[in-house]
């Protein structure tokens, strides 16, 4: 997103891949980068409005009730009193890149709903269910140290194993859902089969390039 000065204001042009709330949402926080290399983050209400244009929701794999679209800006005016926040954007990216090594904690939260589907399980499901919830509680509690660590620039490889881990777990767990709930896990009311697709939906939540090659390299290693 190119963000350009204009008429004492800021002028917004791109598009926006990727907006979650449309429709439910009241105001958004646009971002783009000025012409002088700054990070701007301006607010605006979440509506089509001149120089905002957004697409029909998406239909999606989960999550459809949030409403994702994509927006087109082409010349969307804020005024300055619309800016949140306006620095560097080496000083920004500096800061935010560490924020998406960590595992975060949804993960975990559909890994052990899984879990609690397959201890409902018969005896074969019960024992995945002891198995994977022990590798769990030692992936959360080695994520949760990384994340208390006080500085997050720092264990960026060591963060991104977690957090590969922890995909992995998510996967193995909600795979077994499945495979316990047989055939009946393919109905759409079958919360086995939703918990897979939300796990597919937390595997590019956020996802930014360092993280995408931690991950495809974790996938494509010799077993």
């Amino acid at each position: 997103m190119r963000v350009t000065r204009e008429r004492g204001g800021w002028r917004f042009d791109g598009t926006v891949p990727w907006y979650t709330g449309w429709g439910l949402n009241d105001v958004m926080l646009l971002a783009g980068v000025t012409d002088t290399d700054e990070a701007l983050f301006a607010f605006t209400e979440a509506r089509a409005q001149p120089g905002l244009r957004p697409s029909p929701p998406m239909r999606l794999a989960a999550l459809t009730a949030a409403r994702t679209v994509s927006l087109e800006l082409d010349g969307l005016w804020l005024p300055e009193e619309a800016v949140a926040l306006r620095t560097p954007y080496e000083t920004w990216a500096a800061a935010d890149r560490p924020k998406n090594t960590n595992a975060g904690p949804a993960v975990f939260g559909i890994t052990a709903s899984a879990l609690g589907l397959l201890a409902d399980g018969d005896p074969a499901a019960q024992e995945s269910a002891r198995v994977l919830r022990g590798r769990l509680d030692e992936v959360r509690r080695h994520a949760y140290a990384l994340a208390d660590h006080p500085v997050p620039s720092e264990r960026i490889e060591e963060r991104l194993v977690v957090k590969t881990r922890a995909y992995d777990l998510m996967r193995a767990a909600t795979t077994a859902a499945v495979v316990a709930g047989g055939g009946r896990a393919m109905d759409l009311g079958s919360p086995a089969q939703r918990l897979a697709r939300e796990g597919m939906f937390l595997l590019v939540q956020g996802q930014t390039a360092e993280v995408r090659t931690a991950h495809l390299g974790s996938l494509a290693a010799p077993y």
